[in-house]
């Protein structure tokens, strides 16, 4: 039986993380991945914030595969029947005031996951692919003190994080989750888009040159049409190709006429959207899962992020927010805080729940916490509060027709209808200011037109 300081599985962005800062601290680790490759399995758009991977790679992006740099996004708001070709539609624009800071970059998942956790392997940690663990191994006092895989190995661990993704076998075997309710479950669809880079610069690009990259902008698109009452579709360019995605709570779902692929094909063939891939096709198509919960809340289905022996960190421990579907920042935090939160432990010769619990008042205290929070918040706003996603895009269309009747400037248009249905809209933007750069375009909107 092989031993280790810590045996992570999932080799995702919140595991590679925590492999690489527990190795560099000197511990014996293994990181375990069901896939051929890390990242194979993926539906994320994807961007992610340079900022955060300096936390585990102080010189990125360095060597890593970025794929675009991102100046800002467009949000579209489509009213359900709405007469597009007369502007019958809001369209907000989005920049971020913190961009140099925050550092958004879109990549290519399938092959970024893999350089990501090709870095802690260069560091010293050991990862085993096309592994599937089946179960955790207990001492007689119950404590968590390793996994076993399909084919009978066992790897026997000081540690055990699961960063094993929305099913968390770990989590759930080892008594601290059981699975997500239907209203803390997101299905997301995605196609990759095979396009020509020269139409990706000229439909989606920002005209501002950063060296070898053309900057673009994100799209998302929250239309009744297209993803129901509780979802967004959203468009996220890269080199020579579009990540075309869908997501909507399954909740909702179910009680939609269509399935998920209804709303995907209705979505990229919408007049709005489907000029800007003429010229391209679809290269593959996946689906999965994604929690979009708050864990800390009285609504959770998470019990706890750690245990004897074991601490849960990505989407094991539902660190995803609810209102854009992001979680790699999540991921990449709770990562780098279970492994140092597992180095002091060692240290002190204590890997017992009492000594984990730091792990959880770490992340619920910090940035991470109040993310999830007021993602939540802002999620039962955007479906529930507000009236609905097709209410707010009609009553943003009608203040934007309004706006132009009485020379109203966008923002204070826009701004007055967020604020006419947030009620507690100051204690938003009080948390939202230094949250910016998690939230990304989201709170970037608000607390410009709220401020």
């Amino acid at each position: 039986m092989a031993k280790y300081d810590l045996v992570i599985v999932g080799a995702g962005p919140g595991g590679s993380a925590c492999a690489k800062i527990a190795t560099e601290s000197g511990l014996k680790v293994i990181f375990l991945e069901r896939a051929r490759t890390p990242g194979e399995k993926n539906t994320s758009g994807a961007t992610i914030w340079g900022n955060i991977a300096r936390t585990i790679h102080p010189d990125f992006p360095a060597e890593a595969p970025i794929e675009r740099t991102v100046d800002g996004g467009r949000l579209f708001f489509v009213p359900e029947g709405t007469d597009w070709e007369k502007g019958g539609y809001s369209l907000l624009g989005v920049s971020s005031p913190h961009k140099n800071v925050s550092d958004p970059l879109n990549v290519y998942r399938n092959i970024f996951d893999k350089w990501w956790a090709e870095q802690s392997v260069a560091v010293g940690a050991e990862l085993k692919t096309k592994t599937l663990v089946t179960g955790v191994l207990r001492d007689a006092d119950g404590k968590v003190t390793g996994v076993l895989d399909e084919n009978g190995t066992k790897y026997e661990g000081s540690i055990v994080i699961g960063a094993d993704g929305i099913n968390s076998i770990i989590g759930r075997m080892a008594g601290l989750r059981s699975a997500w309710g239907s209203h803390e479950n997101c299905l997301c669809c995605k196609i990759d888009w095979e396009l020509d880079e020269k139409l990706i610069d000229d439909r989606f690009g920002s005209s501002i040159d950063h060296g070898n990259d053309t900057g673009i902008l994100l799209e998302i698109y929250f239309a009744q049409p297209m993803a129901g009452n509780a979802g967004y579709f959203w468009i996220f360019p890269n080199r020579g190709s579009l990540a075309l995605g869908l997501g909507i709570v399954i909740n909702d779902l179910i009680r939609l006429e269509h399935n998920i692929w209804w709303y995907m094909w209705n979505s990229i063939n919408h007049p709005i959207v489907k000029p800007k891939l003429k010229g391209g096709q679809p290269r593959s198509y996946i689906a999965h899962c994604i929690p979009l919960t708050n864990p800390i809340g009285p609504s959770g289905t998470l019990f706890k992020s750690y245990g004897d022996g074991i601490m849960l960190v990505g989407d094991a421990a539902g660190f995803v927010c609810p209102i854009d579907g992001a979680g790699w920042c999540g991921a990449v935090i709770a990562g780098r805080t279970a492994a140092e939160i597992a180095v002091k432990a060692l240290e002190s010769g204590d890997t017992s729940a009492e000594s984990l619990k730091r792990y959880e008042k770490k992340w619920v205290d910090g940035d991470l916490g109040k993310n999830l929070k007021l993602g939540k918040d802002m999620a039962d706003w955007l479906i529930h509060d507000s009236g609905g996603i097709n209410v707010l895009a009609d009553q943003f269309t009608r203040d934007l027709a309004s706006m132009m009747e009485h020379d109203t400037s966008h923002e204070e248009c826009i701004g007055g209808s967020i604020k006419r249905t947030i009620k507690n809209a100051q204690e938003w933007m009080a948390i939202a200011k230094p949250m910016r750069m998690l939230l990304g375009p989201y709170l970037q909107l608000f607390s410009s037109i709220m401020r």
